[in-house]
């Protein structure tokens, strides 16, 4: 519902009276918000897709479709004519294509946007969405994963019911371990796996096959043999649930080789543009409450393995190489606040940009993301306690940010929002310190007191 999706942004904004030159912000202001997600710029930096996201008060819910501008903030327009939800925008490799997931009656499919004509079609009709496209190198080839559903066990046949009659729905029957899930429910028997299809249409081929998850981020090799990616494969998979393994699978013949073996997480990976080397995410387990997952490294034959972010004591995430295999992009968060940062094979890292986030606007957390050029310009989503994300880029040589989008601005700029201070305090039990953060009734008055609200 949307008054939970945007419980702290209302934190900030909501107030008591109106004493100031502006209202302060309503209940119903929120169905006004929009907000950067997902932005996706093209090979040669010169224009940024992304999911413009706000919500629909007649359907209580958030709804996204895709928009395009330069990135010096000139034409700024929507991408396809299209009254429907589109997400998930990824440029071909030579920059003359979009691939995109819709929806339609049926459910989601893949479509493809042409750059030079403005013609949209879709390539797809799937029985189940699409996840994490892909493109090949040379753009020959979309890779994505995709839910193969399976029928559930059968301890009994029911008996014919006569013509008409109103019987309860059969019994729900499960031998799985994981069935259900926070956010989702029930889930249906089946396996994600992942396929290939040509961007201009086509059956889709499935490439791997057995009884396990095969999703997340997927990463082809230079030569479009093989497609690099995450799973337990293990026959416990289901106990084993913090465990999983960097894989690849050969395009043509759909042969799966395993290229890490260690107890804990290993996902997220990443094969450089020269073919030589695999970044991942990951740590060894050690059964501890909290883990930093660091950026780790091998060679393509799975040798070498090293631990690249050990200097850096935060979780690393959204690894991306540049265009010369030289060092590698990423996100961390740092005292509440998400950074872009770059860091090169010997370990040296530098932070390139401040202030992503804004995604996740009914928590207290940052989300957002960021993507890269071939020249090395960044494209991701700005936010700041007083507005969710907006569209900034940071050039590749400058290296300053340039916000270049304002989609709150018409109703932000005129309505009072309340003031956020950064706090910190010594912890009671061992004298640590501990940050927070408190936000301030819009037209606060210190004489007066105010109902307090605390969230941990």
């Amino acid at each position: 519902m949307v008054k939970k999706t945007v419980l702290f942004f209302l934190l900030i904004v909501v107030g008591y009276s109106a004493t100031g030159q502006h209202p302060h912000f309503s209940y119903l202001d929120v169905f006004e918000l929009q907000y950067v997600s997902d932005p996706q710029i093209s090979p040669d930096g010169s224009r940024v897709v992304y999911r413009k996201m706000g919500f629909d008060i007649m359907k209580d819910k958030a709804v996204g479709n895709l928009w395009i501008m330069d990135t010096d903030g000139r034409r700024h327009q929507k991408l396809t004519s299209r009254e429907v939800s589109e997400s998930s925008p990824r440029w071909s490799p030579d920059g003359e294509q979009i691939a995109f997931v819709s929806s339609t009656d049926e459910g989601s499919e893949i479509y493809i946007y042409w750059m030079g004509s403005g013609r949209v079609a879709r390539i797809t009709q799937l029985p189940f969405s699409p996840q994490s496209l892909s493109w090949s190198p040379k753009g020959k080839l979309l890779a994505f994963h995709m839910n193969v559903e399976q029928d559930p066990p059968v301890l009994v046949s029911m008996p014919e019911k006569p013509e008409g009659a109103e019987w309860s729905e059969t019994p729900r029957i499960t031998d799985r371990l994981y069935h259900e899930a926070d956010g989702k429910g029930y889930i249906k028997p089946g396996f994600q796996h992942i396929f290939v299809i040509e961007p201009d249409g086509g059956a889709p081929r499935q490439i791997t096959s057995g009884d396990y998850h095969h999703r997340g981020h997927l990463s082809w090799s230079p030569d479009s043999k093989r497609i690099y990616f995450s799973a337990n494969r293990n026959e416990d998979w289901e106990y084993d649930f913090r465990n999983s393994e960097i894989y690849s699978v050969s395009v043509e013949d759909g042969i799966i080789s395993e290229h890490t073996n260690r107890k804990g997480p290993d996902y997220f990976p990443i094969v450089s543009p020269n073919g030589q080397h695999i970044a991942y995410l990951g740590y060894e387990d050690k059964v501890q409450a909290h883990q930093i997952s660091r950026l780790q490294l091998m060679d393509v034959g799975g040798g070498g393995k090293r631990t690249l972010s050990l200097e850096l004591d935060h979780t690393v995430s959204k690894p991306v190489w540049d265009s010369k295999s030289s060092g590698i992009y990423f996100q961390y968060d740092d005292k509440g606040n998400t950074k872009v940062g770059y860091i090169d094979l010997k370990g040296k890292i530098r932070k390139l940009a401040d202030n992503l986030g804004g995604t996740s606007i009914g928590r207290p957390y940052s989300g957002g993301s960021f993507s890269v050029s071939t020249n090395g310009t960044i494209a991701y989503t700005f936010s700041r306690p007083d507005h969710p994300a907006e569209l900034a880029v940071v050039g590749s040589k400058t290296k300053e940010v340039s916000k270049i989008s304002s989609l709150n601005s018409g109703l932000l700029n005129y309505r009072s929002l309340g003031k956020v201070e950064e706090v910190w305090y010594k912890s009671s039990v061992d004298q640590r310190d501990i940050q927070g953060w408190i936000v301030y009734p819009p037209d606060y008055d210190p004489t007066k007191k105010y109902p307090f609200l605390v969230e941990n």
